[in-house]
């Protein structure tokens, strides 16, 4: 009888350490399917998935050749973002959205990223104070910038906005003269009259001095209908949280070609 309870005890042991082993499998199976994956050195992986080309496809050939340098030099190409910070407190700007996804996908030796917001700014303060001397020295490979246009907007006027960003952009590619810049203008504002212009006027400023331009305004609901009201605040321009999220998306899927790799 002794000799049957021992090798029921033995059994009971054996099956509970297979079904252990069998759950453990299967959370760490379940974890890893729900974590992003981490893009490196595509020397390792070959052109296929899992590689950082495969989250850049949206990106202009001058990026994904600086990010190609990174991968073979060791050195991470430099992303700086600038822009307007909120007025009204939010969760999280679109800027730092950005940053946190795609630090989720690319991994820092191939890009390293740096955000700065200004609340309240101008080109022409941003002149006059030397803020754009914070840029300059950060460095960038790359510039994400948005150039404070709607608080230019009824303040310094249109044509004074870009003859700023020609002087900001002479300060700052003195630094680096292979810089690549994107702009983009802020955010939409409700049933606006002027701005929208100032928008497509930066879009032409763009093309016209060789600089990349990002419409993120095509995701939001037309500025013309109330359905964008669900996306901003009571101060014109500002966006909610979810607004911020909206803007954050698009440019995630823009960086990171994010809706291809859902």
């Amino acid at each position: 009888m002794k000799i049957w309870i021992n090798i029921l005890a033995v059994f009971v042991f054996a099956t509970s350490l297979i079904a252990g082993k069998m759950y453990w499998n299967n959370e760490v199976s379940e974890q890893s399917a729900s974590r992003p994956t981490k893009v490196g050195d595509s020397s390792k992986m070959g052109d296929g998935e899992g590689t950082w080309k495969q989250y850049a496809q949206n990106l202009p050939k001058a990026v994904t050749e600086k990010i190609q340098k990174a991968e073979d030099t060791h050195e991470p190409m430099k992303l700086v973002i600038v822009g307007t910070a909120p007025k009204e407190a939010v969760q999280a700007t679109w800027a730092a959205l950005l940053k946190e996804k795609m630090e989720e996908v690319y991994d820092p030796s191939l890009i390293d990223i740096e955000v700065h917001e200004y609340k309240d700014m101008t080109t022409l303060r941003f002149i006059k104070n030397d803020t754009y001397k914070e840029i300059s020295n950060a460095k960038p490979d790359v510039l994400l910038f948005e150039p404070f246009l709607l608080n230019d907007n009824g303040v310094v006027g249109i044509n004074n906005t870009l003859e700023n960003i020609k002087v900001i952009m002479r300060h700052i590619e003195q630094q680096n003269g292979d810089l690549v810049t994107i702009l983009l203008p802020s955010a939409p504002v409700y049933k606006a009259n002027n701005y929208p212009n100032d928008a497509k006027a930066l879009e032409e400023f763009a093309k016209e001095n060789g600089y990349e331009y990002i419409n993120h305004w095509t995701a939001w609901p037309d500025y013309r209908s109330e359905d964008i009201l669900n996306y901003l605040t009571k101060t014109p321009g500002q966006p909610n949280d979810g607004g911020e999220k909206l803007w954050a998306q698009y440019l995630e899927n823009y960086f990171t070609n994010s809706e291809s790799n859902l």
